[in-house]
């Protein structure tokens, strides 16, 4: 009796392992409707494509044209057994392509089947070498052709040097857009795939239509955030329509002397000689500007050691206000504008390092300033304060770096 059971569980085994052995790769393989049009019209704009993968294999799912030539949805992707079909939606688009004697300055990722009569292909492949290809007809019907393109692309200046210096602080990007889309971005991409988004600029043409746009970047520098790290990035526009067609086009862009600019009067403190004085006496200060930060510092003149009179200021010097640029400040109570005098934060070829035409103080350096004031008209009052700055002209003065070490001076008529 007992060598009976084991028989009938050896036979039943095989069996099983027989009937195993029988069951399709791939079965109860389906695309409907046979019919679409791929338009973004709401109506047969996608198939549904359902099968049964009784092993684990490697899907392709790829078309045909009356000519021969195949289309790729989707290229060898691993799936495992399922006890439920798989299903996915084909929205008539697949892996870009060139239609003959096409040349075009963008790169497609995606575009839609043009109208036709196509050969559907459904095929699994197991590591083992088993291959299972099943396959029916598709017509495409109505479906819209037209690319996303994007053309006149443009970056500019191709050096970027995002530290608020003035000086190529942002970059301009240009493209213009043939039809309306569904998403259009562009972005810079390091080399180790990290993604910076660019943002667009607020202009007559309104987002994601067709017609001229303008990106404009700063590195993220005006926001308060570190720029990325100096190098050479590539550009990318991609453009999505309705119907899932992309494109993209690219350029390079090179970052330099990248980093937000962070700068401080050191300790907070001035020395200001004398603190009495008559007219025709000469006010003189001394500080040390640090720079904490990672990059260089744009400054101009009038340079440390210099004059001025009571009743100028540093446009009658010849150094007007310049974006970006850093300068130390004195300032005083009566004054009829913000920080009439005003030096460089360093001395050329001695604290300053010359890049281009323009003079910069280095990285975590520190420079002394020092400069007079002769008082050559009496002020409304006897005494005033004065007190130190540090500009960042057409860009802050940070709250640290203002009214610094206030001193009572007290001015008298001889």
């Amino acid at each position: 009796m007992k060598i009976l059971r084991a028989c009938c569980v050896l036979l039943l085994a095989a069996l099983t392992l027989t009937a195993c052995g029988q069951t399709p790769l791939l079965e109860n393989v389906t695309l409907s409707p046979g019919v679409i049009s791929p338009n973004a019209d709401g109506k047969d704009d996608v198939a549904r494509i359902s099968f049964q993968l009784n092993r684990s294999a490697r899907i392709s799912i790829t078309f045909e044209d009356a000519l021969g030539r195949n289309y790729v949805f989707r290229d060898a992707t691993p799936l495992g057994r399922n006890e439920e079909p798989y299903s996915v939606l084909f929205p008539g688009v697949v892996e870009g392509f060139l239609l003959p004697g096409e040349d075009v300055p963008f790169r497609i990722t995606q575009r839609v089947l043009p109208d036709g009569v196509y050969t559907w292909k459904i095929t699994a492949t197991t590591d083992d070498g088993e291959s299972v290809t099943q396959t029916g007809a598709l017509t495409v019907e109505n479906a819209d052709t037209s690319l996303p393109e994007i053309t006149g692309f443009s970056v500019y200046p191709k050096e970027f040097s995002p530290n608020q210096d003035g000086i190529d602080d942002r970059v301009t990007i240009n493209l213009f857009l043939h039809k309306d889309v569904e998403e259009l971005t562009v972005y810079m991409l390091d080399k180790e795939g990290v993604r910076h988004h660019v943002p667009e600029e607020e202009r007559r043409t309104p987002l994601n239509t067709k017609g001229f746009h303008t990106f404009d970047y700063d590195g993220g520098i005006d926001a308060g955030a570190e720029p990325p790290p100096n190098g050479e990035y590539t550009v990318y526009a991609e453009a999505r329509d309705t119907v899932g067609q992309r494109v993209f086009i690219t350029d390079t862009l090179t970052l330099v002397n990248a980093g937000r600019p962070m700068a401080y009067i050191l300790n907070g403190e001035m020395t200001l000689k004398p603190t009495t004085l008559v007219i025709s006496d000469t006010l003189c200060f001394t500080l040390t500007v640090e720079n904490e930060s990672g990059t260089y510092l744009r400054t101009t003149g009038p340079w440390p050691g210099s004059t001025y009179r009571s009743n100028e200021n540093f446009n009658a010097l010849g150094y007007a206000e310049e974006s970006g640029v850093f300068r130390v400040g004195l300032d005083f109570d009566t004054s009829l504008r913000n920080y009439p005098f005003r030096w460089g934060i360093g001395r050329p070829g001695v604290d300053l390092v010359q890049i281009g035409k323009y003079w910069y103080l280095p990285p975590f350096s520190r420079s002394e300033v020092t400069g007079c004031v002769q008082i050559v008209e009496m002020p409304p009052r006897v005494s005033l304060y004065f007190w130190s700055g540090l500009i960042h002209e057409d860009v802050e003065i940070a709250a640290i770096n203002n009214r610094v070490d206030p001193h009572l001076v007290e001015i008298w008529e001889p």
